[in-house]
């Protein structure tokens, strides 16, 4: 050390050598010994991924980071409630700083709900900070705009951005929304069938509306001079007349030999009605979900398990408790989770709230697809026949049912308890976007394809 000085004193490389050893933890107490050690806690290598939440207990933390780390974070994460306008506006102001940072390659949006609070000139400002973050970047590979269907309307200048300073380098594009209302909407005119022009382009989200035979025909053609590829989302919401042909999947899993498909159906009757003529045999559907839909298709459900039996490996149904659970009919056939955890060997998950079930269908599920990391079943979904008469007491049964699940999958199971359910299940006034949106943002998170 040099003579008269301190710990201050130290060489730089030798503090960046010192804090690169350390944990997240011992940076944060290594950085209280003076305020030139502190300025170490800061350095780009140590901040490479930052969720910025805009929430009244975490907008402190999130301000003091952007005025940090906005110059250089690559990777920002932005967790903001789309109703307050006040959290809107930081959330502009946030992107006018990012915009600012040439370094920037991921955006990840995740607002609270599908819609932003129009009140005032907040959204404006927003959509504008928006635009400029894109042009002013020099290599973006991943854009998340949080499931936003007001974000989607105002999406063509986003997408001409992209096509003019990204298209080389772009590999994650998430443009699919969440209707307010599913049964009345525009569709905006954003030139999609351009995604051709994004060559590295791996994971992709987007609406049914948009799947064209034109854009069906653009992914099918990317053998030829692109990289295939590997996850397609699409949120179902109204359904056209004319729905992509078998051939027209057939060409396109031809093109994407490796690609997943996960199919989100929500607040959508009428895609839950169209969903035989949605399912084609050649699709690769991975995941399936249905949120709020008013109903089950039994005939679906069939379909899904014996032509997706090597594909799937989620499924997900939500809809809402209205006196009772929803009760289906197997018309004397046998049931359609029963034979969905028979057939489909890759199946990892089954999410059934608000659906009637028999606790024998239950133990058999869990018989045949002991290999389930998840069976999410609510306790007031589940029901006992006539014949099951040996119980004294509802506890007792529960607790006995929960005793032959856990057995068969070889691990601690519970149901899931009423509390856990989210609201809008038993509550038509609640705020249905609670039940689905982190699940849905979670599809738009960055992964990192190597």
């Amino acid at each position: 050390m040099a003579a008269g000085g301190g710990w201050a004193s130290l060489p730089s490389v030798v503090l960046e050598h010192i804090f690169s050893k350390l944990s997240p933890k011992d940076r944060i107490s290594a950085a209280s010994t003076c305020h030139r050690w502190r300025d170490f806690m800061f350095l780009p290598q140590f901040w490479p991924v930052i969720t910025f939440n805009l929430s009244y207990k975490g907008r402190p933390r999130s301000r003091f980071l952007s005025s940090k780390c906005a110059k250089f974070v690559r990777e920002a994460i932005i967790e903001f409630n789309s109703t307050r306008s006040s959290q809107v506006w930081d959330c502009a102001r946030l992107l006018e700083l990012l915009s600012r940072n040439g370094q920037l390659e991921c955006i990840s949006l995740r607002p609270s709900n599908c819609y932003f609070d129009e009140g005032d000139d907040s959204l404006e400002s927003f959509i504008e900070s928006l635009h400029l973050v894109v042009k002013r970047n020099r290599r973006l590979l991943h854009l998340s705009l949080g499931c936003t269907e007001i974000l989607l309307h105002n999406s063509q200048e986003v997408l001409n951005l992209l096509i003019k300073y990204h298209a080389p380098y772009l590999q994650s594009l998430h443009l699919a929304s969440v209707k307010e209302d599913s049964s009345s909407y525009d569709i905006p005119m954003i030139g999609l069938d351009r995604i051709s022009a994004f060559s590295n382009l791996r994971s992709l989200s987007l609406d049914y509306d948009f799947l064209t035979p034109k854009l069906m025909s653009s992914l099918a053609s990317r053998q030829h001079n692109c990289i295939p590829l590997s996850c397609l989302f699409v949120h179902v919401h109204r359904v056209g007349q004319q729905q992509p042909s078998d051939i027209m999947w057939k060409k396109v899993v031809e093109a994407n030999p490796t690609m997943e498909l996960t199919l989100n159906l929500v607040h959508s009757p009428e895609g839950l009605q169209a969903l035989l003529d949605i399912l084609r045999p050649s699709m690769p559907l991975t995941h399936f979900r249905q949120y709020f839909c008013g109903d089950i298709s039994v005939a679906s459900l069939n379909i899904i398990s014996r032509h997706y039996r090597c594909t799937l490996r989620s499924l997900t149904i939500v809809e809402a408790i209205d006196l009772q659970p929803i009760i289906y009919s197997n018309y004397n056939t046998e049931d359609p989770f029963v034979m969905l955890a028979w057939r489909c060997t890759r199946l990892e998950s089954l999410k059934l709230i608000g659906v009637s079930m028999d606790q024998k269908d239950l133990v058999a599920i869990a018989r045949l697809r002991a290999s389930l990391h998840e069976l999410v079943v609510p306790s007031c979904c589940v029901f006992w026949s006539e014949e099951d008469a040996d119980y004294c007491n509802e506890d007792e049964a529960l607790l006995d049912l929960q005793f032959k699940v856990s057995e068969s999958l070889g691990r601690r199971w519970q149901l899931l308890p009423k509390f856990c359910v989210p609201p809008a299940v038993f509550y038509r006034d609640a705020d249905a976007d609670n039940a689905y949106m982190s699940e849905l943002l979670e599809d738009q998170v960055w992964r990192m394809i190597t």
